[in-house]
């Protein structure tokens, strides 16, 4: 094993889930802005793996409608080992689903998070355009009882008609929910929020198996959602001021 090999086992985890709203509303060219999206902001993340010799962002993807998907097998990908498969949209908004599937993935010993020792805080991606069609309250309660979830930066998009407050439970902080009734602005939102979002993580102390996997009530928690808070208030005013002009230039 060489010394750059050495240097990549070593370096710390930084987890980006995206849970990601694939309901019948989305159809057209909302879902369609989603998938430019993510299409576009893959190869960030393989640019930031590129130049970080410390932190390697993994992502997880999972959509929500009628049930809930893993886009990425239930695990944890680097995201250059993931080729972008187009969302289509139907069905409800499985939203409390969601919370209760995301719930286990945040599990050391069953979940995604099995590589967790030592990684950074993750990023917890929500995106959604509806109100949840399920009982949400249940699965969100027992996610805000998860120590990854606490130390987790959690931010929100809302599209359209999306209930900003169910958001807003999910982040634990309203100025990390953004929201545009814009296609165009909504691909903008979602690269510019998950790149800033990783920045944020990435840049964390390291999170111990121990510590997040106990009960110990004493863990400080939306420090990262704080952090991404005021990043975002301050890496683009212009960004995200509210505008739903279909002719704004970005």
């Amino acid at each position: 094993m060489g010394m750059l090999d050495k240097a990549a086992v070593s370096r710390r985890m930084c987890p980006v889930i995206f849970l990601l709203d694939t309901s019948g509303s989305m159809y057209g060219e909302p879902i369609g802005a989603v998938n430019a999206a993510m299409e576009g902001v893959l190869p960030e993340l393989i640019s930031m793996n590129d130049n970080n010799a410390d932190v390697e962002v993994a992502v997880a993807i999972m959509t929500f409608d009628w049930k809930v998907n893993w886009m990425t097998d239930n695990g944890l990908v680097n995201p250059s080992n993931y080729n972008w498969r187009d969302l289509n949209a139907e069905g409800g908004t499985s939203m409390g689903e969601a919370f209760v599937e995301l719930n286990k993935a945040l599990s050391i010993n069953k979940g995604i998070m099995n590589r967790a020792s030592g990684s950074v805080a993750p990023v917890l991606f929500l995106l959604s355009d509806g109100e949840p069609s399920d009982e949400y309250k249940q699965g969100l309660q027992a996610l805000k009882e998860n120590n990854w979830y606490k130390v987790a930066a959690k931010v929100a998009i809302g599209y359209g008609d999306s209930n900003d407050s169910v958001l807003e439970e999910f982040t634990g902080n309203r100025e990390t929910v953004l929201h545009t009734n814009d296609p165009k602005r909504l691909q903008s939102l979602i690269k510019f929020v998950t790149i800033t979002s990783a920045m944020v993580a990435s840049k964390g102390t390291n999170t111990s198996t121990s510590a997040t996997n106990s009960a110990d009530t004493s863990i400080d928690q939306n420090d990262t959602t704080n952090a991404l808070a005021t990043t975002l208030k301050e890496s683009s005013p212009t960004l995200l001021a509210i505008s739903d002009d279909p002719d704004e230039e970005w």
